[in-house]
């Protein structure tokens, strides 16, 4: 009992999962256990673009991770979102009949409003209680015993600052310009273990490093600064999606290669749905995606995403296991999750199925 976190997510699949459906050609529902507020949606068997959607934008309102472009908008895609799943329509994209797709989800504050937080519908961000930073809202989704928030704002164009709506400071977020339509402007990621001076891509395997992202300032436990590069804050319009860590239900962080078989052993504190792993500094690797769903036992868990590229399920025996509080690297070498020689770091960014130990003293099996 000493050894039980004070708090913890008992019921993770209340606010994050995986789905996997094969497409029919006609309109059909996506079972969930709970109201999804961000639905990234992929073709696993052929060669699609990422789709992402949401309940601040709108799930009409579509934004591509391996793409540079502003919202597109799609009718027949994600068509319909209630509190047990959501409804795809008859675009191929989500729903052809001879392909197969996976759709990670997660919930936020709800979508009653404007500004919704914690199911809440509210008219006003002075009503929501969302009051600090300097770059105004334009609509949000913020969901604060999860950890999770969406926001849409109207960028500045000047160095200011961004209320996230949770109660701690965010330790993952990206996003982008939703209203370019020149392909200049690329995605924006901030990771803790990456720091304040630099940011990632989806579309590069590098880091990049100026005071324009971020003024060379963390988050607090109210406010994301922003500069004034064009990726986060011209005078468009952008979104942004926001994590801190919370225990049993998410976990940001950074592990070092060991350039053996027997590969490092993350703990996280719950067993994951969803892995993703991204190597950083020189030389460094694109981002990886393992789920549950597509990888359900161990030493198989080599099917893997990547979201710079439209590709389909790519496997290439560089495995991970998924075990009852983290995750193990299965791999000799491999400069995407354990590079051969040298040091290496990366980054991962974890969202849980259990949590290893409960409130009442259950928790996670191992597969």
């Amino acid at each position: 009992a000493n050894t039980r976190p004070e708090t913890v997510i008992s019921r993770p699949d209340q606010y994050v999962g995986v789905a996997t459906y094969s497409g029919t050609g006609s309109a059909q529902r996506i079972s969930l256990p709970f109201q999804a507020d961000l639905i990234w949606n992929k073709t696993r068997s052929a060669s699609v673009d990422h789709k992402l959607v949401d309940s601040v934008g709108g799930f009409t309102k579509v934004l591509e991770s391996n793409q540079l472009r502003a919202y597109s908008t799609e009718t027949n895609g994600v068509s319909g979102v209630n509190f047990n799943g959501f409804t795809v329509g008859t675009s191929g994209d989500y729903n052809n009949g001879s392909r197969t797709y996976v759709a990670w989800c997660w919930r936020a504050g709800g979508n009653k409003n404007t500004f919704n937080v914690d199911d809440v519908g509210y008219a006003s961000a002075s009503a929501a209680g969302i009051t600090d930073g300097t770059i105004p809202l334009i609509g949000c989704s913020v969901g604060t015993k999860q950890g999770f928030s969406i926001l849409k704002y109207a960028g500045s164009g000047s160095n200011g600052t961004l209320a996230h709506g949770l109660s701690q400071a965010p330790d993952f977020f990206f996003g982008r310009d939703v209203e370019d339509t020149g392909g200049s402007r690329d995605w924006i990621i901030y990771h803790k273990s990456i720091g304040n001076t630099g940011r990632l891509k989806f579309t590069a395997d590098g880091t990049s490093t100026s005071s324009t992202f971020f003024q060379d300032t963390s988050p607090t436990n109210s406010l994301i600064t922003v500069g004034t590069s064009n990726d986060i804050n011209s005078t468009n319009d952008y979104i942004l999606y926001c994590w801190h860590d919370v225990p049993g239900l998410q976990k940001f962080g950074t592990y070092s290669s060991n350039q053996n078989a027997d590969g490092p052993f993350i703990e996280l504190g719950f067993r994951p749905a969803m892995v993703w792993i991204k190597g950083i500094g020189s030389g460094s690797t694109s981002w990886r995606i393992f789920d549950k769903e597509r990888n359900p036992t161990n030493t198989t868990t080599t099917l893997y995403l990547r979201p710079n590229v439209s590709n389909g399920d790519l496997d290439d025996t560089r495995p991970i296991d998924i075990v009852s509080n983290g995750f193990k690297i299965r791999v000799t070498s491999g400069g995407d999750i354990n590079l051969s020689s040298g040091a290496y770091d990366y980054i991962y960014c974890a969202w849980a199925e259990a949590p290893s130990v409960d409130l009442y003293g259950g928790g996670a099996n191992a597969r």
